[in-house]
């Protein structure tokens, strides 16, 4: 998508939030106002920029989100949590890189997210953008899906971050039991990791609701995961955003995590 509108004012800029989803492979970057109208939307390939967003990201903007996908992360219940002590988690990442580690606290799940970016994707951001609010994707996804899950039931979110890359989230009974990453390259890969869900968390044969986000590749992904279950919502945006030209048709609800992000602390 390449969007943008003659309503866009530069003269307003302070007024406008640059709201940015990076990945290793496509970043989209958008323009929302305080009224959640979008004169800009523009997707291009990471490492090759189109001129327009470019340009756009070369303008003062006052307020910036980036959204990255995180590398590697786990969850600390919160009464354990010891922001001085982060360094004590690193042994749960697998790595000594204290300063690329970073804190989320899920307030709603009584659990504190430690987490590391891609290091070289989190210094292009930095560099582009230094006063930057930089969140991890997760955060994004937990924080909608929240209030879409039961006390009872197991609530299933398979969130598609990238490509090839895949989140799924379980909640059982409305408690958080599992977020991991994995690499999706066809419907069987799929259909594989919501079995094993469905085996180690002894859920029987289906799923009581899938909560579906991002970007689906196509209808085929939506009707392999409808065998698993009589109930698909999808994350649709909270945040409302139109498009500034209501006349120009487009479906903005795969963007929801880029849009959303503006709700995240």
């Amino acid at each position: 998508m390449n969007y943008i509108s003659k309503q866009f004012n530069i003269h307003y800029l302070p007024e406008y939030n640059l709201l940015v989803k990076a990945g290793f492979q496509k970043d989209v970057l958008a323009v929302v106002d305080k009224k959640s109208v979008a004169p800009i939307v523009i997707e291009y390939p990471s490492e090759e920029p189109i001129l327009d967003a470019t340009r756009i990201m070369s303008l003062p903007f006052r307020f910036v989100r980036v959204v990255i996908p995180h590398q590697t992360f786990t969850f600390i219940p919160k009464e354990f949590f010891l922001s001085d002590n982060i360094s004590d988690y690193l042994q749960f990442l697998g790595t000594s890189d204290l300063e690329n580690t970073f804190s989320y606290s899920l307030d709603n799940l009584n659990l504190v997210a430690v987490y590391q970016f891609d290091g070289l994707l989190l210094n292009r951001w930095k560099r582009l953008f230094p006063d930057a609010v930089i969140l991890p994707e997760f955060a994004v996804v937990l924080d909608r899906a929240q209030e879409r899950v039961s006390i009872r039931g197991s609530v299933l979110g398979i969130h598609f971050v990238a490509e090839n890359t895949v989140d799924f989230y379980l909640f059982k009974n409305g408690v958080f039991q599992l977020y991991n990453s994995f690499e999706i390259h066809t419907l069987d890969d799929i259909s594989y990791y919501v079995l094993n869900i469905l085996t180690q968390f002894n859920l029987g044969d289906s799923i009581n609701k899938v909560l579906l986000s991002g970007e689906i590749p196509n209808e085929s992904y939506y009707k392999r995961i409808s065998t698993y279950t009589a109930d698909i919502e999808i994350l649709d945006l909270k945040t409302k955003v139109v498009l500034a030209d209501r006349e120009v048709e487009s479906n903005l609800t795969p963007y929801n995590v880029l849009f959303d992000s503006i709700l995240c602390e």
